[in-house]
């Protein structure tokens, strides 16, 4: 059974902290060495993303598909420079549990390790490992039996990255890379991968702190528990090259300016109606306006595969707009707008009945309180909107939390 979230629970978190915080101090964690603990209370008041006018009951079994979610989080990290070298290390268990519908619940069991090596000044990398558990948004699985079943996703990559620093300002760079992708059950249009990666670029430097670089990337895919299908037109792997130049511009103590321009490219040797290609750009700006208030504002395009019988990838269009304000020394506002167009291009057909575009609007508002060096409050609202010209997958959410968060 999952334990139900009721309001002494919620009050007891504060005193969680403060115990832990008293506890802290008759000890000394050994240097590079710290573990944390945090527990946090969500609402969602749309679980599942339906529209207004959705038969509830018909589509999750019960009167409501609002949910209380309780998140346990226990974890170890590890941080220490060795002469020139640097190792990072971060471990974690996750525990959701979902109050109302509790086939949902599970135990995430996250990583991330890095070796920042070095073999001369001049000449060092990172070697990287991560994994994730997450659960998969039901924004895009309008089918009742997908909200019967638990689908979680887990993402797995290795990385070897290495810059060599020439003489002057300039900077060669190259890495390698595997990611994976697994999911619980089948999602055609995001299915399950296994991707190679390979990048070579060169990097200028500027006095200023400013910097060119230009990078370009080779990828071999290959789409995992899928066989050639002729039906529903699927490949069972797909070749990709990426071209990115990238700006840093440092135009004051107060004011950074970041911008990027690529093309990216996807081809698949056994179904080329599944190719696709396009420009990708984006532009981002951050403001310290005050010692005490900052802005944080960015522009982007971007291309990604969306594999359905209406199209073979999305286009997606996004504003930021980040506004925080220091109150204190202890205690943060911040608040972010997110406005994305999604369109779905490209039919494998060639024509489609079905032309889909989504806007998505989300505005977070957020607190923040540290009353000791150890220990901090979150508190945190989101509304969330999205209106489609694909009937039936509007919705409206609205999700609060607070957490309580201990680290030593």
């Amino acid at each position: 059974m999952v334990a139900r979230l009721t309001l002494p629970r919620v009050l007891l978190l504060p005193a969680f902290c403060a115990g832990l915080a008293g506890a802290a101090w008759a000890q000394q964690a050994e240097p590079g060495l710290h573990l944390r603990a945090s527990e946090t209370l969500m609402r969602d008041d749309n679980l599942f993303r339906l529209p207004d006018n959705a038969n509830v009951k018909a589509s999750t079994g019960k009167d409501s598909a609002s949910e209380n979610i309780g998140v346990t989080t226990l974890g170890l990290s590890y941080n220490k420079a060795y002469s020139l070298q640097r190792i990072e290390l971060d471990l974690s268990l996750v525990d959701y549990r979902y109050q109302n519908f509790d086939y949902l619940s599970f135990t995430a069991r996250n990583y991330a390790a890095a070796w920042r090596w070095s073999v001369t000044p001049r000449l060092h990398g990172s070697l990287s490992a991560n994994r994730q558990e997450t659960l998969n948004s039901f924004s895009d699985n309008q089918d009742n039996t997908v909200r019967t079943r638990r689908n979680l996703r887990t993402d797995t990559s290795t990385g070897f990255d290495a810059l060599y620093e020439l003489s002057g300002a300039w900077r060669l760079l190259g890495g390698v890379s595997q990611r994976k992708q697994v999911n619980e059950q089948a999602l055609l249009a995001d299915s399950d991968y296994n991707v190679r990666s390979a990048n070579v670029g060169a990097r200028y430097d500027y006095p200023s702190g400013s910097s060119l670089s230009y990078r370009a990337t080779a990828s071999n895919g290959r789409y995992l528990n899928r066989s050639l299908g002729a039906t529903n037109l699927v490949d069972d792997r797909y070749d990709q090259t990426e071209s990115e130049l990238r700006l840093r511009w440092v135009i004051s103590g107060k004011l950074t300016a970041n911008a990027n321009v690529g093309y990216v490219q996807r081809s698949h040797p056994h179904v080329a109606q599944r190719d696709f290609s396009g420009t990708q750009a984006g532009a981002s700006l951050n403001w310290s306006l005050s010692g005490k208030t900052s802005l944080t504002a960015d522009i982007s395009r971007r291309l990604g595969a969306y594999q359905t019988s209406y199209a073979n990838y999305s286009q997606t269009d996004k504003l930021s707009v980040g506004p925080s304000w220091q109150i204190s020394p202890k205690t943060a506002l911040s608040l972010r707008y997110d406005l994305s167009h999604i369109e779905y291009l490209d039919a494998p057909t060639g024509a489609s009945a079905i032309s889909r575009q989504d806007t998505v609007r989300d505005t977070t508002l957020s607190l923040a309180w540290q009353p000791t060096q150890s220990a901090t409050l979150n508190a945190s609202f989101t509304n969330a909107t999205r209106t489609s010209t694909l009937p039936g997958i509007d919705y409206r959410s609205q999700m609060a939390s607070f957490s309580a968060n201990y680290s030593f």
